[in-house]
């Protein structure tokens, strides 16, 4: 995916755009009381970690807490959904993904769904896929598991159908080779996960936050970006380990306001966001994890989104996929 290599060419740019209308923006609005942040999926989910790393230095900066109101069901479509009945008031506030607002919208229908209508905040990280399988997997490195695949039905979980973990499998088994894997889809990506810890599937496509969170109770095989993860380092990329797949899949966690939210209520969020991204512990913890701390702006946001969704509507077009109601 070009998206983050794009924007990071673009990182300058943005600051000094945001940080110009930064005194503007907070003499027009302050929060007034805890500020409600809404996770679509469940505690200890790759967007709940990110969310709560950057949320506990905004809330210090804003002088009011940001609590955070996890929301898993519907296929994600609950939490945004309820974003959608708010009111613009900066108060309330939705963990974002590019499976909630780029992918999800064109594999389900749900007349209350409407994240188009979301105010695009900032991009807080963009997030690199790692493969891993059942700990007691009798298999060494990622040769090993292919070969495996081919000789015998593995199982792989992910945090829903048509999700970017859902796709991400996909383009390995493509380039790999592999035919048959069975999906086991999850209600969000902690249970996944924690269904690969307990056993319960053989392999898993997570975002590596996730993956090196668990390391000790799963084995990590290979990371689907271009370079090691700094939180994985002794991981190989699929590259290194002899599979090319043309296109690394990564996806972005960042934050959305409800519909009608005014300029300088974004703004001002936006720029206690990016304070928050430059705190050397918040920024080395999500380093840490094996995600990569980019703040992108409400505006360039907002293309991201839009481009995003555009390719995921010409692959499901594409592929004959037909909306599921939820």
């Amino acid at each position: 995916m070009n998206t983050r290599r794009h924007y990071l060419a673009q990182s300058a740019a943005i600051a000094l755009g945001t940080l110009a209308s930064s005194a503007w923006s907070q003499a027009n609005w302050t929060a007034k009381r805890p500020i409600t942040l809404l996770v679509p999926g469940q505690a200890g989910g790759n967007s709940d970690i990110l969310a709560r790393l950057v949320s506990t230095a905004m809330g210090t900066s804003l002088g009011q807490p940001i609590v955070v109101d996890n929301k898993p069901g519907a296929s994600g479509t609950l939490a945004s959904a309820l974003l959608s009945k708010s009111p613009g008031d900066g108060q309330t506030l939705l963990a974002a993904s590019s499976d909630t607002h780029t992918v999800y919208p064109h594999f389900f229908n749900n007349k209350n769904f409407h994240p188009e209508g979301h105010v695009p905040v900032a991009v807080i990280s963009f997030v690199p896929f790692g493969l891993a399988v059942r700990k007691d997997l009798e298999v060494k490195n990622l040769k090993e598991f292919i070969a495996l695949a081919k000789d015998k039905q593995m199982t792989f979980s992910t945090w829903g159908v048509g999700t970017t973990g859902h796709a991400a499998t996909m383009l390995f088994m493509r380039a790999s080779g592999v035919q048959d894997m069975l999906h086991v889809p999850y209600t969000g990506s902690a249970p996944a996960i924690q269904a690969l810890m307990a056993g319960q599937v053989d392999a898993m496509m997570g975002a590596i936050p996730l993956i090196s969170s668990a390391r000790g109770q799963l084995k990590p095989l290979a990371v689907m970006s271009k370079n090691r993860s700094p939180a994985l380092k002794d991981i190989p990329t699929f590259e290194e380990s002899g599979l090319v797949i043309n296109e690394t899949k990564e996806f972005w966690v960042g934050i959305v306001a409800p519909p009608g939210t005014p300029d300088d209520v974004v703004n001002a969020i936006s720029v206690e966001i990016q304070k928050a991204m430059a705190t050397p512990a918040v920024k080395a913890r999500i380093e840490e994890l094996g995600a990569i701390p980019q703040f992108v702006g409400p505006n360039e946001f907002r293309q991201v989104i839009k481009k995003e969704s555009a390719q995921w509507a010409q692959i499901t077009r594409d592929a004959g996929v037909k909306q599921q109601d939820v």
